[in-house]
């Protein structure tokens, strides 16, 4: 009886001990991405959607890093002053009208820089990629690009009512998402 209990105790500790090494590792593997891992994982994931043999992805994978670090590139030397783009209407109505003509004027010099990267890259792609596989990775990008302003919409939302986003808010607004569009 004695060394069955003992028995019970030694496998109740190895199971709790294992257990804690285990969450100890999974919280490792969630780490975050840097920079470079995200420009990265983004042209595997278009490559892999692009359905391309070891060698064009091997060519696509550089180009299409250069592609969205000079993207990257413009965005960041026409990010607002102030660290964010959505103002109020109170906010709009204090600037002058030199201010909100050079904002606009900023807008098309802004506008010309990523025409004028995309046009270079598409010559780029176009030599070892087809028009539509080109097509495909612009209309990958307006989705991401949709998809990073909704979240970015709904971080704003959450951080004006005090909410922190988690993982069941996040669940709950991605349902909803889908269910609306399930509608349309």
């Amino acid at each position: 009886m004695k060394k069955s209990v003992l028995f019970s105790m030694i496998i109740a500790i190895m199971a709790t001990l294992s257990f804690s090494v285990n969450a100890q590792d999974k919280k490792e593997q969630k780490r975050q991405f840097n920079a470079e891992q995200m420009v990265q994982h983004r042209a595997e994931m278009m490559a892999q959607k692009l359905q391309l043999d070891d060698n064009t992805t091997a060519k696509f994978v550089t180009t299409y890093k250069e592609y969205l670090k000079e993207l990257h590139n413009i965005y960041k030397q026409n990010a607002p002053k102030n660290g964010f783009r959505g103002r109020g209407a109170d906010q709009q109505m204090r600037k002058t009208d030199a201010e909100v003509e050079q904002e606009i004027m900023n807008q098309f010099a802004m506008s010309r820089s990523i025409i004028d990267v995309r046009e270079k890259y598409y010559k780029k792609f176009r030599a070892f990629l087809n028009p539509q596989q080109i097509q495909k990775i612009y209309s990958q990008e307006r989705e991401h690009a949709s998809n990073m302003k909704w979240e970015k919409g709904r971080r704003n939302a959450d951080d004006m009512h005090g909410r922190k986003p988690g993982k069941d808010g996040m669940k709950k607004m991605c349902d909803g998402k889908k269910k609306e569009a399930k509608q349309d």
